[in-house]
């Protein structure tokens, strides 16, 4: 399938670090309330267990994707079918489209707790949609860009979390190992939807050049995700006790109060208004990873009238969530369903592909 590809449709393999990077990072850093339900102050240990399984994941889907020489779609239509490769394949596709209505509706939700509690969800979501549908229609080149320009512009924000080191309580960390292994795999359970953004591998890999030089760059991705998260975790965890924690909604955005210049009395609004910098390659990619995956299953050729397709469904979904236990309902299985698809589904891919290659002798 590569082959097909035009040469100026491809990325550096380089670029994958910041794709993969930019997809993992999202809403998940500022929420580590859920994480440390179970393992209470252990949960950054959950962390690091949680980025090591994702190494092994990333491995899986290099091995999977060279074997198949090309996307998921294919690979399915290979391995199962036309007919039920193609169902699998829809499944996959409505998890990225379930995915980009996850991730729109909690930043939003953000916004409308902070800053602007009127706020229409529909409205905002057409707008952030309308954005996004212009970078999906230019290519998955110019997404590439704005993954690149998302990691340079979070970079200085992330410093910001260095600001309530100096009201910490580090005692709040011990005493380490405090809960049992299965507490503490739980809690590595509930980051895969802060954790997840590694799948669209599974979409993307054919525009890459050169894609098995891109292998170390993938992992290096998870590296830095993981080293982020676990940061701003420890960060978290010493600035509240666990009672405080699991009683405040959105507890990393509780940081930027406390930050205080002489024209800013309120650093959390543009702290919230620059994470749209962090949404934005988030939607992109999962919108374009969906028209990507019906291009390939349908023979539609109008691109516009696709995504203004996309667009409308998930502002149509993205409307049905209004109260936070709906919100919470749906971030509750938008994780269920990120975890099965990476732990279980990414697995079981790879073992009946090499059970099925061997079989035939290729």
């Amino acid at each position: 399938m590569r082959n097909l590809l035009k040469e100026n449709l491809l990325v550096s393999p380089f670029l994958v670090f910041y794709i993969i990077h930019a997809m993992q990072m999202g809403v998940g850093v500022l929420d580590f309330r859920e994480m440390s339900r179970h393992a209470g102050h252990d949960a950054w240990i959950s962390i690091i267990i949680s980025g090591m399984s994702i190494h092994i994941l990333v491995w899986l889907l290099y091995r999977i994707l060279k074997k198949g020489n090309g996307d998921l779609i294919s690979i399915h239509r290979k391995l199962f079918g036309k007919w039920f490769g193609g169902f699998l394949s829809l499944l996959f596709i409505l998890y990225l489209l379930n995915l980009s209505v996850t991730i729109l509706r909690v930043y939003v939700e953000i916004i409308q707790l902070w800053v602007f509690p009127q706020l229409s969800t529909w409205f905002f979501s057409l707008i952030l949609l309308v954005v996004a549908g212009y970078f999906v229609i230019n290519g998955f080149r110019v997404v590439t860009g704005i993954c690149f320009l998302s990691v340079l512009y979070t970079l200085p924000i992330l410093l910001t979390f260095l600001f309530p080191l100096k009201f910490a309580h580090y005692s709040n960390l011990l005493p380490i190992m405090d809960h049992s292994v299965m507490e503490i795999l739980s809690s590595a359970r509930k980051a895969t939807l802060g954790m997840s953004g590694i799948e669209l591998l599974l979409i993307f890999y054919p525009f890459i050049k050169q894609p098995e030089k891109s292998e170390k760059w993938a992992h290096l991705a998870v590296i830095f995700t993981t080293c982020i998260y676990l940061f701003v975790a420890i960060v978290t965890f010493v600035y509240y006790n666990q009672d405080q924690l699991q009683h405040i909604l959105w507890g990393t955005v509780m940081f930027w109060k406390i930050i205080e210049f002489p024209a800013l009395e309120r650093f959390e609004h543009l702290g919230i208004a620059a994470w749209l910098f962090v949404i934005l390659p988030n939607v992109c990619l999962a919108l374009w990873g969906a028209h990507r995956g019906i291009s390939q299953l349908l023979p539609i050729k109008r691109k516009r009238g696709m995504i203004i397709g996309l667009i409308i469904i998930i502002i149509a979904v993205s409307a049905f969530f209004e109260s936070r236990d709906e919100i919470e309902q749906m971030r509750s299985i938008s994780a269920e369903i990120g975890f099965y698809l990476m732990y279980v589904y990414i697995p079981l891919l790879f073992l009946i592909q090499s059970a099925i290659y061997k079989f035939r002798g290729d």
